[in-house]
């Protein structure tokens, strides 16, 4: 088993491969969840407050009522959509093409083309990058991308790594381009110890060791879906679900 179309050699690419779809939705949703409490209750403080045996109370921000835009509205991005629903936020799914709705069942506005994608940018104060690693999609967030968002906006990346530019955002959190950032996936792990993303403070970024996902039932639930699917395959001789469409990469 592994994770991510680009780490297979093209000569296997002709197999047919399976994702693991859904297995780790949830969790990953609550680190989205998660990521955007970090800045909005200012988590750091709270801790180099009681460090510092200080009292210091502040206001914190609500999130109710914020502006979410997910790019790449896939099954983690609707598994994000229904717990940001319940906090009252506005969520924009930005899909690769067109959906046959304009509003799924978590209240998502559904959006696709380059016109809406920069619009989402351009209003949310939350952007979620969940798109998947592909060569069209590597790096794609970049100074250009980043200089998009509002000054107050917090960018969240919990797809792959590949899909940003490491370099671009650490500039854009230095610069005050964009409030703050969290970061779980990059494009070469471990972090190099050379990354300027190590250096960047704790206020502008929470950096996790790609372990959004990392809890007892990872491995469990992983174990399951490969069992099933070769139990399919075993009774059927083809896959019918879950499967990697080799054009898209994903």
């Amino acid at each position: 088993m592994s994770t991510g179309w680009v780490n297979l050699s093209k000569n296997c690419r002709t197999l047919p491969f399976a994702n693991a779809r859904g297995c780790y939705s949830s969790v990953l949703a609550e680190h989205v969840m998660y990521s955007m409490l970090y800045f909005y209750r200012q988590t750091w403080r709270s801790l180099a407050s009681r460090a510092e045996h200080k009292w210091d109370p502040f206001l914190m921000v609500e999130l109710r009522g914020r502006k979410v835009g997910i790019i790449g509205y896939g099954d983690i991005g609707q598994a994000s959509a229904k717990l940001l629903s319940a906090f009252g936020m506005e969520v924009t799914g930005v899909k690769r093409s067109a959906s046959t709705k304009e509003v799924d069942e978590y209240g998502v506005r559904l959006v696709h083309g380059d016109a809406e994608r920069e619009r989402v940018l351009r209003e949310s104060d939350f952007v979620v990058n969940i798109l998947p690693g592909t060569e069209e999609t590597k790096r794609f967030f970049n100074k250009e991308l980043f200089s998009m968002m509002k000054p107050s906006a917090v960018y969240i990346s919990i797809g792959r790594g590949i899909t940003q530019n490491e370099d671009d955002l650490a500039c854009a959190l230095r610069d005050g381009v964009i409030r703050g950032a969290s970061v779980d996936v990059f494009e070469r792990e471990p972090l190099p110890a050379e990354s300027p993303l190590w250096d960047i403070s704790d206020d502008k970024l929470l950096l996790t060791a790609h372990s959004a996902d990392r809890t007892a039932n990872l491995v469990p639930d992983s174990v399951r879906r490969f069992i099933g699917l070769v139990n399919e395959y075993a009774k059927t001789k083809r896959l019918d679900t879950y499967l990697v469409d080799p054009v898209r990469g994903y």
